[in-house]
């Protein structure tokens, strides 16, 4: 029985700020760069076999520790970007607030039926999502794989993975460098933890809450 690790990137300067990035291709900072050389460090107990990415350069950031560790390539895949926010990209919440409040209501309350302004819909993240994870699921069950993409993304396998409706999506918190664990026996599977950070040693989030280890 093969286990998939959805991993979140690290910490960048528009999670500090409450920034909506989408699309802008943002690095890891300090603290993000801490985060992933953590995660690198708990991921050498594990077996891993294949490291899918986003193409992301924070993505691939958070995903060299891992391939360094297990000598493996990452394979990244365009596939895997986050959601593209269009105009609301490079901008704080209050700012996408106070020009398009309705939208934003729609975001949070039925995200499947919003469509970002010059962006993406979740059911389009979705297409492009289910395209190549349903390769990287379909493979050799006893492999253990790791795809690190983005806060979207995991959401979105979720919910593609558990058959759930995507206005279900903000059901699930992924913080960043976080980790969710999906066991992969033949064409089932099953959800051994979600958005673990216990191992990151200074483990706080973006949104300040300390969360215990």
């Amino acid at each position: 029985m093969g286990k998939i690790y959805l991993i979140r990137h690290g910490e960048t300067d528009a999670n500090q700020t409450f920034q909506f990035q989408g699309h802008i291709d943002n690095p890891l900072n300090s603290k993000g760069f801490k985060q992933t050389a953590d995660l690198g460090k708990y991921y050498e107990g594990l077996e891993l076999d294949e490291i899918y990415s986003s193409s992301m350069q924070r993505a691939r950031q958070t995903a060299e520790p891992l391939a360094k560790f297990h000598g493996l390539k990452i394979q990244p895949l365009d596939e895997l970007k986050e959601v593209c926010f269009g105009e609301w990209e490079g901008l704080s919440y209050e700012e996408v607030k106070a020009k398009w409040n309705d939208q934003l209501e729609l975001f949070f309350k039925q995200p499947a039926q919003c469509r970002m302004p010059g962006g993406e819909s979740f059911d389009d993240v979705a297409a492009r999502v289910r395209s190549v994870c349903e390769d990287i699921f379909k493979s050799d069950s006893d492999k253990n794989i790791a795809i690190v993409s983005h806060g979207g993304v995991v959401r979105v396998q979720l919910c593609l993975l558990l058959g759930l409706d995507l206005n279900k999506l903000w059901m699930f918190g992924v913080h960043n460098a976080s980790t969710t664990c999906i066991a992969k026996w033949q064409d089932r599977f099953t959800i051994e933890y979600v958005n673990d950070t216990h191992y990151l040693k200074d483990n706080v989030n973006s949104d300040g809450i300390k969360y215990p280890k």
